[in-house]
C-alpha cells in the first residue's frame, strides 16, 4: 500500500485544489444534475488459482478507461448511472494478457457542496474477459458488482474533475482442463478513476 501512495496523491491533488478554488467563488446558479464522465482508471487486481499448493498469477494492476452517464430521477439527490469501463494487462510470462470490460448499471446518491459533489453508487451488470487471458480460457461473461464513492470537484457550473474509487467483485472460470493449475480467475479488488465531468 505504501508503494501505491504516490499514485493516490497524484490522482487526488487536482481534485483537492479544484474544491478549494471552487468554494471561494459565489454560487449564482444550481449545478445541473445530468453528468457525463470519461477518464483514466487503474484496477488493483490479482488473478490466480484457488487450488491449494498453486501460486497466484498476479497482474500487478491494470490500466484502462472508464465512462459513465448519470440521469437524475429525484432531483440532485438520486439518479441512475450507466458505467462502461475497460482495463488491460500485458505480460510475457506466463501467457497472460487479459482485457476486461465492465457494463454496469445502478443508483447513485449525490450531495452538492456548492459547485462540487460527493456521491456514492451501487452498480450491477456484466463483466467480460478476453479469450487470450489464459491458453485454457475462452471469452467469458459473468455477473459483476461495483460499489464505490467519489468526489466531483467543480470549477464551473458545467465542468468538474472527478476522483472515484470502487470495489469490484466478479469471477471468471476456466472453461477447459488444459491448465489444471488455474481453476478460477479472480477480480475482486479495487479501482480508482479520474477525469473530467460535463454536467448539463
Amino acid at each position: 500500500m505504501i508503494r501505491r501512495l504516490p499514485l493516490f496523491l497524484l490522482l487526488f491533488s487536482p481534485a483537492l485544489l479544484l474544491v478549494a478554488r471552487a468554494q471561494t467563488r459565489p454560487m449564482h446558479q444550481p449545478t445541473p444534475n445530468f453528468e457525463l464522465y470519461g477518464g483514466y482508471s487503474y484496477v488493483f487486481s490479482e488473478y490466480g488459482s484457488l487450488t491449494s499448493g498453486n501460486s497466484a498469477v498476479n497482474t500487478h494492476g491494470m490500466n484502462g478507461w472508464d465512462a459513465s452517464l448519470k440521469v437524475p430521477i429525484m432531483g440532485s439527490f438520486l439518479g441512475i448511472k450507466g458505467d462502461v469501463s475497460g482495463s488491460y494487462n500485458n505480460q510475457s510470462e506466463p501467457d497472460f494478457s487479459p482485457r476486461t470490460y465492465f457494463f454496469l448499471f445502478g443508483p447513485q446518491v449525490s450531495f452538492h457542496l456548492g459547485r462540487s459533489t460527493v456521491f456514492a453508487h451501487g452498480l450491477v451488470g456484466s463483466a467480460h474477459v478476453s479469450s487470450n487471458a489464459l491458453p485454457a480460457l475462452k471469452s467469458s461473461n459473468e455477473l459483476a458488482v461495483a460499489v464505490g464513492a467519489g468526489l466531483d470537484a467543480g470549477f464551473s457550473r458545467h465542468w468538474a474533475w472527478r476522483i472515484t474509487g470502487d470495489y469490484y467483485n466478479t469471477h471468471y472460470r476456466q472453461t477447459s482442463g488444459v491448465n489444471a493449475n488455474i481453476s478460477e480467475i479472480l477480480n475482486s479488488h479495487g479501482r480508482i478513476s479520474t477525469g473530467p465531468v460535463f454536467r448539463f
